[in-house]
């Protein structure tokens, strides 16, 4: 049997500006493994929670453009072999290489592969799919889509401590705080 470890802290706030003032505390008091939920998007809580993008989103860009020039050049390459070497067939006294016969199966060859790599980096970078996560085990967390703002701070963490995240949250206006299991 597997034994339960804390996966982190919640606050539960009831007004948003409590929760930004919560997260902006934390922010400054170095914490880095901090996320909020809310019923819906609050104005300015993604700068607070996430000055600078993370590397992942860096990356997708030039992912994208290495699969785009990978892609093209093998969809090129493949007809070209097909046409010129595997199957070679003289029609009409035409070049077996004719590049702009090959133009229109390449793009459409780069354009599959390369909206494939971007859908499936960006469901990596996202983390998905999840059809888990340890914050739903947390009683106070199924309000969060309805009239509440939830903000958990994980226990991997540097800086976790149950103490003094619980007076953090509490002078802020949490009205319930509780620890979060995990598995």
């Amino acid at each position: 049997m597997s034994e339960l470890h804390e996966y982190g802290l919640i606050g539960v706030f009831d007004n948003p500006e409590a929760l930004k003032a919560a997260a902006r505390h934390l922010r400054r008091s170095g914490f880095r493994a901090v996320e909020a939920y809310s019923p819906y998007p609050v104005e300015g809580l993604d700068e607070i929670l996430h000055p600078a993008p993370e590397w992942r989103w860096r990356l997708l860009p030039l992912v994208i453009f290495g699969a785009a020039v990978l892609a093209a050049c093998w969809g090129y390459f493949i007809q070209w072999w097909d046409e010129a070497l595997n199957y070679p067939i003289n029609v009409g006294g035409r070049p077996l290489n004719s590049w702009p016969a090959f133009i229109v199966g390449t793009v459409q060859f780069t354009l599959l592969v390369t909206i494939a790599a971007c859908t499936f980096v960006l469901l990596l970078g996202c983390r998905l799919p999840r059809l888990y996560h340890p914050i739903f085990n947390a009683d106070a967390f199924g309000r969060a889509s309805v009239d509440r703002f939830v903000l958990c701070i994980e226990a991997r963490d540097q800086g976790f401590d149950p103490e003094y995240l619980r007076c953090i949250f509490e002078n802020h206006g949490a009205e319930h705080v509780a620890e979060v299991p995990g598995t």
